[in-house]
């Protein structure tokens, strides 16, 4: 077994197992992720590569950036163009959302072996995550309706009858109520934050249907029960990886746009056009997510072992397991029981020598 993940037993007691502050959790999220960088961004290169192929090949064929003026040429105006592609964004953060999920269990493989002080490469942290495809690919849908497709109708059927009920009270007609615009605009935050809480309340559920070998409806309900008294937290973590994913991309698309500037406008290169500078765009922002978003499984990682340590006393299982006072699970992840369905995870508890020597 320990071609799959060589136990160090040196370090099965990290000093990771106790109550941390979310500073603490974030300085040790950045700790492994510079210790492992290249691990943890080999696995998030993989979703970043697959989004930036569909943008690719929206960008060379299918040219959905522009299909609403195909569809009406002469009723759309430059804002509305501007407000159709950031719909066409947002669509595909939906879809790279998806495929995130779909390997946030091998992020969580690697951030597991490091907290625990064992060797791992990306091909048994992929085989960890595909051992249960299926159970993860239906959890990847689940968060996807549970934490951005149901908080977004939710938002915007609230904005749409809300208009409509202005409209037929007159409030945003000419001149409009200053109160009730106010009202409509405030939705949106209203519906973001709606979204931040969804996440947070289920952020859990990856890593407990990893490491808990729980599956679909009960991993989301592990996760709700695990999150109370952490959820703010989370949304932190996630906001601090969201805006230095953002800020990194725009920083990207500035530096970019000069670049194109510059050799179109002085060094007279004329090939440097619409379609060349928004293919290097893709390129630069699916490098910036696979380095950004591994930092985030991190952070979760480290949350929920947190709250696991916090709420059930989970470092004094650690111990007595290693004291020899706990008999730990022994059959590993993703291999068929007896019966032939899935087998408890050894991956739920710390390692020990023993679990190794069948």
């Amino acid at each position: 077994m320990a071609g799959a993940c060589g136990l160090n037993p040196n370090n099965v007691m990290n000093p990771i197992l106790r109550p941390m502050t979310l500073g603490e959790i974030l300085d040790r999220a950045f700790e492994i992720y510079r210790r492992r960088l290249w691990l943890f961004v080999t696995v998030g290169a993989l979703p970043a590569a697959l989004i930036l192929a569909l943008r690719s090949a929206d960008v060379a064929w299918w040219h959905t950036d522009y299909l609403v003026n195909k569809l009406a040429p002469d009723e759309v105006t430059d804002s509305g163009l501007v407000a159709w592609r950031f719909v066409v964004s947002y669509g595909y953060s939906h879809i790279l959302s998806f495929l995130l999920a779909l390997f946030f269990p091998a992020l969580l493989r690697l951030t597991w072996c490091e907290i625990f002080g064992e060797s791992t490469t990306v091909v048994a942290a992929l085989r960890f995550a595909l051992a249960r495809w299926r159970t993860y690919l239906w959890l990847a849908a689940l968060l996807l309706i549970a934490t951005m497709i149901l908080p977004e109708t939710i938002a915007f059927g609230v904005f749409f009858g809300t208009g409509t009920l202005e409209d037929k009270l007159n409030l945003i007609g000419e001149p409009p109520s200053i109160p009730a615009i106010v009202i409509l605009l405030a939705e949106i935050p209203a519906g973001f934050a709606l979204m931040l809480w969804a996440k947070a309340c289920l952020a859990y559920s990856i890593p407990a249907a990893s490491f808990e070998q729980l599956a679909g409806i009960k991993a989301l309900r592990r996760s709700w029960k695990l999150t109370k008294g952490s959820r703010r937290r989370i949304v932190v973590a996630w906001l601090t990886v969201s805006v230095c994913n953002w800020v990194l991309s725009w920083a990207a698309a500035y530096a970019l746009r000069w670049v194109v500037y510059f050799l179109y406008r002085v060094g007279h290169f004329q090939w440097v056009g619409q379609h060349a500078t928004s293919e290097a765009a893709l390129v630069l922002y699916a490098i910036i997510e696979a380095f950004v978003l591994p930092i985030y499984a991190i952070a979760v990682t480290l949350l929920y072992y947190d709250q696991r340590v916090r709420k059930e006393g989970y470092d004094l299982e650690v111990m007595m397991q290693n004291a020899g006072l706990a008999e730990p699970e022994t059959i590993e992840a993703g291999k068929p029981d007896a019966a032939g369905g899935e087998a408890p995870s050894r991956w739920a508890r710390v390692p020990s020598d023993s679990w190794d020597r069948r």
